[in-house]
């Protein structure tokens, strides 16, 4: 018998209940859509910033954006930058902000 991961185990029943909570309440499903999206733009935003080879120090000498606000952007899912922020910060990394439509899935 394999060896199985306590920790897999544990995500893995998580995973499932979460699963069976957004089947059952729209809400929910909602939320877990909303902070995907979210989390998946934060990545997208580190790896440009690592991309462009720049630490938050140096975006923050860029941006004007104190260090702090820079790692809420990156990682503080509690917290949403202000379009304002956000714009500076892309534009501190050498990139834009877009907007296109949705590709379809």
């Amino acid at each position: 018998m394999p060896f199985q991961n306590v920790t897999d185990v544990i995500l893995n029943e998580e995973a499932q209940e979460l699963e069976k909570m957004c089947t059952e309440n729209p809400e929910v499903m909602k939320s877990v859509s909303e902070f995907d999206k979210e989390f998946e733009l934060r990545l997208k935003l580190i790896e440009a910033r690592k991309k462009a080879g720049l630490t938050q120090k140096e975006v923050e000498e860029r941006s004007g954006l104190a260090q702090q606000a820079i790692s809420r952007i990156e990682t503080d899912n509690k917290i949403s930058p202000s379009i304002k922020s956000l714009i500076k910060y892309v534009d501190a990394i050498g990139y834009e902000l877009t907007l296109s439509p949705k590709s379809n899935r």
